[in-house]
């Protein structure tokens, strides 16, 4: 939508908020009752669901009536429920959607690091944000949608990172735009650990759909993903009781990964920031009831705080320093433009 364009479409539409913009309310029932989320709709075929008391994720997205993120079954709970403990905790909490960021300063398998317990992929999903604004500008003659919001992970006599967080919804494309802000206000060095969870679900997510990446290399995690079933850049059909695979791939061009449903027509890209996030983590989980694909940009792989540090890939991050992350989500049905991105990666 263009700025240039309201004045006329205000004769046909009395109240723009029909045809697009962003709506503030509480969840009103269930483990997610009091959680405070905004409806946003581009107006041009993406609708998605941002949860202002988890972090400002996404729980939830649509392209042109098709859903593109994956709904654990656990629902959307409040993070009062959340008890860091091992896998479990955060599971229990796990709704996914399309995006769940994991850190701050720890991210991927629970450990112990210098006689603390950390727990999977970190708190900072269950954290409500503060300084909280929601609304419609304009960029130019282009008009958006844009969020903003501050999440701090903090404790006494450790760890104090605020991230500020924006996020710009287009309306002349379907494209979202995350940048975050992280800045070490403690007097100490932190590590830095910061990783996105972006899931794709049914019926993005199914039997034949493809994944690609420009990445130069791609590896197995364990044994399982090397010989189970399948093979990564293949999409399966449901399977009970099939465990999960992961794949981590690295040496990227650009920075890009995809997923192609041409049954359906359309595709969703991740673009980031490839010396941020030199490693991609590719969550092939075919598990009927979990039925996901995760491509996750990584700042230090998904093995555990312990296991980066011991890498050498553990990021820090500096008193005073600012840090700042993107990520970009893209979705499109144009045929041309999906061929384009094809050319740039493989799989």
């Amino acid at each position: 939508m263009k700025r240039s364009e309201l004045f006329e479409l205000r004769k046909r539409v009395g109240n723009l908020n029909a045809l697009m913009g962003v709506t503030d309310y509480v969840l009103n029932d269930g483990p997610g009752k009091g959680v405070r989320v905004f409806h946003v709709r581009n107006g041009k075929g993406m609708e998605l669901t941002v949860a202002a008391d988890r972090g400002m994720d996404i729980p939830f997205l649509a392209y042109k009536g098709k859903t593109m993120s994956f709904a654990g079954k656990v629902g959307m709970r409040s993070p009062a429920f959340y008890d860091e403990d091992g896998v479990r905790g955060f599971l229990k909490q796990f709704y996914a959607g399309m995006l769940t960021t994991c850190g701050l300063t720890y991210a991927g398998a629970p450990c112990e690091d210098g006689g603390r317990k950390l727990g999977l992929h970190g708190p900072y999903s269950n954290l409500p944000a503060s300084q909280v604004s929601a609304g419609v500008e304009c960029e130019g003659d282009e008009v958006v949608i844009r969020l903003k919001g501050e999440v701090r992970e903090a404790c006494v006599f450790e760890e104090n990172l605020l991230l500020r967080r924006t996020m710009t919804v287009y309306t002349e494309k379907d494209e979202i735009e995350i940048v975050d802000e992280i800045e070490n206000q403690g007097f100490a060095e932190m590590p830095l650990m910061t990783l996105y969870h972006i899931n794709f679900g049914y019926p993005m997510l199914d039997e034949g759909a493809r994944v690609y990446t420009d990445a130069a290399s791609v590896e197995p995690r364990d044994q399982w993903a090397a010989e189970g079933p399948g093979v990564w850049n293949l999409m399966d059909a449901p399977e009970i009781g099939r465990g999960e695979q992961c794949y981590f791939h690295r040496g990227f061009k650009e920075g890009l990964a995809m997923i192609h449903n041409e049954k359906l027509g359309c595709a969703g890209i991740v673009a980031f920031d490839k010396e941020r996030f030199p490693i991609l983590c590719e969550w092939k989980c075919m598990m009927a009831g979990e039925y996901a694909l995760g491509l996750e940009p990584t700042m230090a792989n998904v093995l555990g705080r312990v296991d980066a540090r011991e890498k050498g890939i553990l990021p820090t991050i500096q008193p005073g320093e600012r840090i700042t992350l993107k990520v970009r989500l893209i979705y499109t049905d144009d045929p041309e433009q999906i061929a384009c991105y094809k050319k740039a990666m493989k799989g």
